[in-house]
């Protein structure tokens, strides 16, 4: 904040683009040049003791900043479609100006938390992390502090900050999870899960990434992204994605493809489709276990090349075992959950072996 604009905030003789100035200048919460920093420094020394704030007030009017400036950029897009109402801009321009006396404190607490409460002020830039969990069986949407709409599937977990701080909007995937990316070229929209990073700025995508899988997958439906993968210092760019393009990276032997899908076939697990297109028996029964959560097991290896098309939708695994009986040459055994001496329950499994052959 220069000289100029500083003095115009304390005596609030701000106009409306010196207040978006000074949200923008909140927003960072960053101190610029050693004159910046003598003017704040010489702006506390005249304060009155008895004014100064105690860390607990300070926390919460700096919450009540980031609440402030997300207000103001609504204001901002509210007044950009009403151009032509001139009794609306000039209230959005009044809400400013009363914003400005109501913020006046808040220079107070900035430059407190910056120069006498170093570590409170580290200690406020580590925003609390929330942590989403879709149990198996079922699937989770939920909406993002930044407007990012998100999809979990099921025995995944995101976690994200209660705000997006910094130069990206980084969030943590255990599992697979759509993400229809609000816009914001100026903060990219990161997914980090097992090692690598999905970068976007407003796209559609899923990303695929349980801890028991060797293949890292990400699906493009809209827009753009660039893969990443973390290293020990920074990490290294892989490649770009165009719309209908479908990555995997294997974890086991570091190499990864890049190929043109239909990629409903891949994200259409979030309108409660599960599909398959040529897919081999062992992809099938790993896409079976965690839709139904049971566990699928293949008693005779020769048929793992088998290959399926189809789509199910409301079918129960009883229902998509007896088709898949039907156009393969495979017969099936299910075990149902059995209570056990400790009280708990035994998983529920499906055996598929060779038509005419015996199941151990």
């Amino acid at each position: 904040m220069d000289k100029d604009l500083f003095y115009k905030y304390i005596n609030n003789q701000c106009s409306s683009e010196d207040i978006d100035k000074s949200f923008d200048f909140f927003g960072k919460r960053q101190i610029g040049n050693s004159k910046e920093k003598e003017l704040y420094r010489n702006y506390w020394d005249s304060l009155e003791d008895e004014n100064s704030q105690d860390k607990v007030l300070a926390k919460r009017v700096l919450d009540r900043i980031h609440h402030t400036i997300n207000l103001n950029k609504s204001e901002q897009t509210q007044k950009s479609r009403t151009l032509f109402f001139p009794k609306q801009k000039k209230s959005i321009r009044l809400l400013s100006r009363a914003a400005a006396v109501l913020l006046i404190p808040i220079l107070t607490i900035f430059i407190y938390t910056h120069f006498l409460q170093p570590e409170l002020y580290a200690l406020l830039n580590m925003a609390p992390n929330y942590e989403i969990i879709s149990p198996p069986g079922a699937r989770t949407q939920f909406t993002l502090p930044d407007g990012t709409r998100v999809w979990l599937n099921q025995g995944s977990r995101l976690k994200y900050p209660h705000h997006f701080i910094g130069e990206t909007r980084t969030v943590w995937l255990t599992g697979e999870g759509y993400f229809d990316v609000t816009k914001d070229k100026a903060k990219p929209f990161i997914v980090e899960s097992n090692g690598m990073q999905v970068k976007a700025l407003g796209t559609s995508f899923n990303v695929k990434a349980y801890v028991d899988d060797v293949d890292f997958e990400t699906t493009l439906e809209s827009g753009r992204v660039a893969i990443l993968r973390n290293g020990n210092k920074r990490s290294t760019s892989i490649c770009e994605m165009a719309p209908g393009e479908h990555f995997t990276f294997n974890d086991e032997t570091h190499k990864y493809s890049l190929s043109r899908v239909n990629p409903e076939k891949y994200v259409s697990w979030k309108d409660g489709k599960l599909m398959f297109k040529d897919d081999d028996l062992v992809e099938v029964t790993e896409r079976l276990s965690r839709w139904f959560n049971v566990r699928v097991t293949i008693a005779d290896q020769e048929l793992r090349a088998l290959a399926y098309t189809a789509t199910f939708i409301d079918e129960t695994i009883e229902q998509v075992m007896e088709m898949m009986e039907i156009v393969t040459p495979i017969s099936y055994t299910i075990v149902n959950r059995k209570k056990m001496p400790d009280g708990s329950f035994s998983e529920k499994e499906v055996i598929i072996s060779k038509k005419g052959g015996k199941t151990e």
